[in-house]
């Protein structure tokens, strides 16, 4: 956990390579990337990046990490679409993409795809419109 220390640039490569490391937190720095942090670590649950420099794409590497459960990266300039391996995360608990410049839509079945999530935010962003009704639900 590394929140507010006004680190810049890319996230270091050694921090992807400590397999033993289950959650990051670099909540409030100003980091451009996070592919630094992926596919070495699929044992990784948490992953909160909220408030740094973050650009582009979510590279869809995200999908190797089968046990992830916790996905943050509000506030920031990511773009693009969301990667479909993102909804091939069964363990995936908390997903938060507020305030970035993403588009597309979210797909119907997500409550089938991702049985474990509970929180689901993504608001100021450039979605298309969508009826909520159309989004199949687990139960």
């Amino acid at each position: 956990s590394a929140p507010h220390n006004q680190f810049y640039g890319s996230i270091p490569e050694f921090l992807g390579s400590l397999l033993v490391l289950k959650g990051i937190n670099l909540y409030g720095n100003r980091l451009t990337g996070f592919q630094s942090l992926l596919p070495t670590s699929q044992n990784r649950s948490s992953l909160i990046l909220v408030k740094n420099h973050m650009h582009g794409n979510i590279p869809s590497e995200l999908g190797s990490l089968t046990h992830l459960t916790f996905f943050n990266v509000e506030i920031n300039n990511l773009s693009g679409r969301l990667p479909g391996s993102l909804f091939n995360i069964s363990t995936l608990q908390s997903l938060s993409l507020v305030a970035n410049q993403l588009r597309g839509h979210l797909p119907k079945d997500v409550g089938r795809n991702l049985p474990n999530l509970q929180i689901l935010m993504m608001n100021s962003n450039n979605f298309n419109p969508m009826e909520v009704h159309s989004i199949y639900v687990a139960t």
